[in-house]
């Protein structure tokens, strides 16, 4: 081993100090920002190492320096699209980067910070990593090692055109921000970019992309709770009707003035497309765009007008990976995932929302306005682990060995709102709590289980709200009897204190409802509004 060692010593060293370098741009950009670091998984930075020092065994000097530095250099683009929007890169906006060239430029020029620090953390690791391939040795080199780097590289484009792979559409917390372009570039060009050429150009514009904010006022709210739910349908809720008792304390609380209740549809029928429109205020063929953008964010807009802002799930970090590039990140006083929220943890499936509860204390303590983003495991599959003991109220019945795990999970919904009732109850400051599923879950009706495709049974979900020492605003009680995600936003943004140039209670008569595809290759449901309290769509 040693002699082996001593042989290819130049090429761990330089690969080495490669990974030191990538890592370090990427932590250092994090810092200088104050966003929440992502730090790259054990296995993934070992895999990081093996790739670099593969790289020095490149024959050709211009190639090998190419991969070698090709990460930071494309973190470049990464951390200055960070800086400016709050966002990662998402693979459409490539194409945008073509067509609205002349805005990209004038926004930048007009804010140079926003490029000349990932400048400055680009040009000094790249020059750092010249220099030291210039000074150690590596002697061995392998002609088709450069070869194999370009297939690989091809590949991925070539495998999404030819089999529809989805690897990339959407940026993950797990990789570094500058493989997240390379995955992005992928799925661009294959996949975004033959769908452009091969077909008519859909404007990418609908009543999201026309909101502004028309003034700013001091919200009346000293506390703001958003509760996003997972996988809930309002039909098995007795809240709304079905008759086992899921959820009696929600029952209980149904002619209360200060609570409200509705069916709602969601903005995509997972979890990752719909939470990313819903927090950005946007939906179909614009929603990409605000996501990415991060304009109207709920937790930019809570920050800019004196809140301070968390979003705590229960969630592991690896679950969350597609949901944290959409929550403007930038504008969070905290961030905690389930390994924060729940430490001792033995299996994330099994994950309690009650775990969220306890930090509710501090949160109200500290001084001023909050903006908090409770994020629910909730009734997501398998629902056998999504209760406790106390909440096994329902057991199989003949033919069906499977719909009381997802009843039981309801009970424990019910169950945290609760203790959250319990500990509003006691404070002294006016709180507003907006609940809102994710998106739907099918348990068993037309012979379908889950969710994901673009039917009632996984858009319909249940919104609630609850307010303390205040009243709800007039129109929830003579609202339309339909609402969406995006109206439900729009009420949240209001109540933080801005007035838009569209009503909370008007619904957007070009809503679409996404697959789980954020560009909408997976086929959308665009829905037609018939009066306040009926609709229809039609798959597209």
């Amino acid at each position: 081993m040693p002699a082996f060692f001593q042989k290819y010593r130049g090429h761990v060293l330089v690969g080495l100090i490669f990974l030191l370098l990538t890592l370090g741009q990427q932590y250092v950009f994090f810092l200088v920002k104050g966003s929440q670091v992502s730090v790259l998984s054990l296995g993934k930075t070992v895999g990081f190492f093996v790739f670099f020092v593969a790289a020095t065994f490149i024959r050709e000097k211009p190639l090998r320096y190419l991969f070698l530095n090709f990460i930071m250099v494309l973190n470049f683009f990464q951390m200055t699209h960070q800086s400016f929007f709050g966002t990662q890169v998402l693979p459409f906006e490539i194409w945008l980067l073509f067509t609205e060239m002349n805005e990209i430029n004038g926004s930048m020029l007009g804010e140079p910070s926003h490029f000349v620090i990932p400048l400055l953390l680009t040009v000094i690791p790249v020059a750092l990593g010249w220099f030291a391939g210039k000074k150690i040795p590596q002697e061995k080199r392998l002609p088709v090692i450069g070869w194999l780097f370009l297939v690989y590289f091809l590949y991925n484009p070539a495998r999404t055109f030819v089999t529809g792979n989805s690897w990339g559409r959407q940026p993950s917390v797990e990789h570094l921000g500058g493989f997240n372009i390379y995955l992005s570039m992928s799925y661009f060009a294959g996949k975004i970019l033959p769908h452009k050429l091969s077909s008519s150009s859909v404007d990418s514009r609908n009543t999201s992309t026309d909101l502004a904010i028309e003034n700013k006022v001091v919200s009346d709210w000293d506390k703001i709770i958003v509760v996003l739910g997972e996988s809930h349908t309002p039909h098995l809720m007795s809240l709304f009707g079905y008759d086992k008792e899921t959820t009696p304390y929600l029952y209980s609380l149904r002619n209360d003035p200060d609570f409200f209740s509705t069916v709602g549809l969601s903005a995509g029928v997972s979890t990752d497309i719909s939470v990313a429109f819903f927090m950005n205020l946007g939906f179909g063929k614009a929603g990409s765009l605000k996501a990415a953008k991060g304009k109207h964010c709920l937790l930019k807009l809570a920050r800019d007008n004196g809140f301070k802002t968390h979003f705590w799930s229960t969630q592991s970090k690896q679950q969350l990976r597609y949901i944290a590039p959409y929550i403007c990140h930038s504008s969070l006083d905290s961030f905690k995932s389930l390994e924060d929220v729940d430490p001792g943890f033995e299996n994330e499936e099994a994950a309690s929302d009650l775990k969220l509860l306890p930090g509710l204390e501090a949160a109200f303590n500290e001084k001023g306005k909050s903006f908090l983003v409770l994020h629910q495991r909730g009734s997501h599959s398998p629902w056998q682990h999504r209760y406790s003991a106390d909440s096994t109220k329902f057991f199989p019945v003949a033919g069906d060995d499977r719909s009381h795990h997802y009843e039981n999970s309801l009970y424990e919904f019910d169950t945290f709102w609760k203790e959250l009732d319990k500990f509003l109850q006691t404070r002294k400051e006016k709180v507003l709590v907006v609940y809102v599923s994710d998106h739907g879950e099918a348990v068993g009706k037309k012979g379908r289980w889950g969710h994901g495709f673009l039917d009632p049974e996984s858009f319909e979900i249940p919104i609630i709200m609850r307010s303390y020492r205040k009243s709800l605003l007039t129109f929830l009680h003579n609202r339309p009897p339909l609402l969406t995600q995006y109206n439900v936003g729009l009420y949240i943004a209001s109540e933080l204190g801005y007035d838009f140039n569209q009503a909370a209670d008007k619904l957007p008569q070009d809503y679409e409802i996404y697959g789980n595809d954020i560009d909408g290759f997976a086929g959308r449901a665009k829905v037609k509004f018939e009066g306040a309290d009926k609709y229809q769509f039609s798959l597209k």
